[in-house]
């Protein structure tokens, strides 16, 4: 009967766990490290699908809802109401956050390269040099004009960009100089903050919120995600 030799089992179990370990870790870092359909083709061979997900999940892109804000609570009467009315019988009603109306919406970083190639889209001349974030699915007054809007005391978009802020962390917030309404399309509306406002250098989040009326939208991008061919894409 041959003798097992327990300084071999040992050393053949370590070195197959090693080896486990090893194929687990080098899994991980490729998994990690592998890149994304934007960054590994050209524009021009992005399909449909591709450019769907560009443009409604990816790190330039949030889906969201639109919901009644703080300020304006009260026109969906109180959060919580309940009664009860003796042993037998009785009732309750109760309003709570998930009733309250909400509106679909998606918000996109369109300044940023990738984005402006998967739509096709040419901002106008009073967005240059600008971070430039679409809200869209959110219908809001038209301003009546199809350049933007310019910084006056009858601005019509005064009180939109009061109610709307672009944040670094650990930075001040900032608010859009011009806002931009889509004469094709109602509900898409392009805010536009000048880069020289806010540095996003040492930033790792960028947290936008608006309200339109009594809806208010936040959503926060996270730059370290916003890569493009290796670079920042803002």
């Amino acid at each position: 009967m041959p003798t097992l030799n327990f300084s071999d089992a040992f050393t053949r179990r370590s070195i197959l766990l090693a080896s486990v370990a090893c194929c687990t870790v080098t899994d991980l870092v490729s998994g990690f490290g592998s890149t994304h359909f934007w960054d590994k083709e050209e524009p021009s061979a992005w399909t449909s699908s591709e450019i769907q997900q560009l443009t409604t999940e990816s790190p330039w892109a949030k889906q969201t809802l639109a919901m009644l804000s703080n300020n304006n609570s009260s026109l969906a009467g109180p959060s919580t109401v309940s009664g009860r009315r003796g042993r037998m019988g009785g009732g309750s009603s109760r309003t709570t956050a998930s009733t309250l109306p909400k509106f679909p919406v998606v918000v996109r970083w369109v300044s940023a390269k990738p984005m402006l190639q998967a739509m096709k889209l040419k901002l106008p001349a009073s967005l240059n040099d600008h971070y430039v974030i679409e809200v869209s699915g959110l219908p809001i007054a038209s301003s009546g004009s199809e350049q933007g809007v310019s910084n006056s005391a009858t601005d019509p978009s005064a009180e939109l960009k009061e109610q709307t802020s672009l944040q670094a962390k650990r930075g001040d917030p900032i608010q859009p100089g011009e806002v931009y309404q889509d004469p094709n399309d109602t509900s898409s509306v392009y805010f536009g903050f000048l880069r020289q406002f806010l540095d996003l250098t040492e930033a790792s989040v960028a947290t936008f919120s608006t309200e339109s009326g009594p809806l208010a939208i936040k959503v926060k991008f996270h730059l370290r995600e916003m890569k493009y061919r290796g670079e920042l894409a803002v």
